[in-house]
């Protein structure tokens, strides 16, 4: 069902879709402190404030309802990609990188337990978590493939270099370092983490 719909096929009203936002807030918030199996569609209905029922009007289960949490995280990793597409000539290119990198670590701040979900179920196989991820960075990896295949054409990278692999490697990295930020800050600064993590994606990406 699409989300205009329910699971009755009644069309959700504004009473409905306060509802249902409520409902995938609430889950949000357990994931802050519990373990995706540790949540049962009960306790999402609970944290709501409605009733076990009228979750199963919104969703068929927990995942459903964490798998379009991470749709909408999704969306908002859509701008990513213009610091990539931006002017990276001279030393321009280390700002929009180190701007990429704070944006990351913004997005993680805000989406971070539903990603490290959708990481654990898209390294488990699972299908629509796996198509997820890959949405959610698509626009990002071909912003980054371009770049690199760019400076190979240019002779800055060696010739077995996949920039494809490249691009799936560099955005992995930046998402490594948000997701383990606050480990890493116990061996630095956050300024040395942000600059040192842009100065590699530079060097990545361009070869120089």
């Amino acid at each position: 069902m699409s989300k205009t719909t329910n699971k009755l096929g009644h069309k959700i009203g504004t009473r409905g879709a306060r509802t249902r936002r409520a409902i995938l807030d609430a889950l949000r918030g357990l994931l802050n402190h519990k373990h995706l199996g540790e949540i049962r569609a009960a306790d999402v209905a609970l944290a709501a404030g409605v009733s076990a029922p009228t979750f199963y009007t919104y969703f068929k289960s927990v995942e459903e309802g964490l798998l379009i949490l991470c749709e909408e995280a999704g969306e908002d990793f859509q701008r990513l990609a213009r610091h990539i597409h931006a002017d990276w000539t001279a030393d321009r290119a280390f700002e929009s990188v180190r701007a990429y990198v704070l944006e990351v670590l913004a997005l993680w701040n805000d989406h971070g337990p539903v990603l490290r979900v959708e990481h654990m179920l898209a390294d488990k196989g699972e299908p629509g978590f796996a198509e997820s991820r890959i949405k959610r960075m698509r626009r990002l990896h071909l912003a980054l493939e371009r770049r690199i295949a760019q400076a190979k054409a240019n002779g800055a990278h060696p010739e077995g270099l996949s920039p494809r692999l490249t691009s799936y490697e560099t955005a992995n990295l930046v998402e490594s370092v948000a997701a383990g930020f606050a480990l890493m800050r116990r061996a630095d600064t956050p300024e040395a983490i942000v600059d040192t993590t842009a100065h590699i994606v530079v060097k990545l990406t361009t070869g120089r």
